[in-house]
């Protein structure tokens, strides 16, 4: 296998590259799924470990009070996601799926929260 000259630098690392593509595949197979849990769910960004094995899944819910119903429902639904990776990609050995609830989201809501309040201030 011929190796990339090292002068053309990669834009980015094959973990944030596979992340992208797992992100692309789980949203694609949530849409499939026929599960009334799983309606008000996106998937956010998707972080990899180092060595490739295991896959963080963030999701957002609209309706925050579904959450964990949300969470337990991805969980349920874990192999026939991790056997659409394995289809729907090249990749030799597809990472373990482990959904949790992206932080950015409450850390924006929060954030909201403090500015109204400095708002109601003045």
């Amino acid at each position: 296998m011929a190796r990339r000259p090292a002068s053309r630098p990669s834009h980015y690392s094959r973990s944030a590259r596979l992340g992208e593509l797992l992100r692309e595949i789980v949203a694609s197979e949530l849409a499939q799924l026929d599960d009334s849990r799983l309606e008000l769910v996106s998937v956010t960004g998707v972080d990899t470990s180092a060595e490739l094995s295991r896959a963080t899944v963030y999701i957002s819910v609209l309706d925050t009070e579904g959450s964990e119903d949300a969470l337990q429902a991805l969980q349920e639904h874990r192999l026939i996601l991790k056997g659409a990776v394995a289809q729907s990609s090249a990749v030799r050995r597809v990472p373990d799926l482990v959904f949790a609830l992206d932080p950015s989201i409450a850390a924006g809501e929060r954030v909201d929260e403090i500015l109204r309040s400095l708002a109601d201030e003045d």
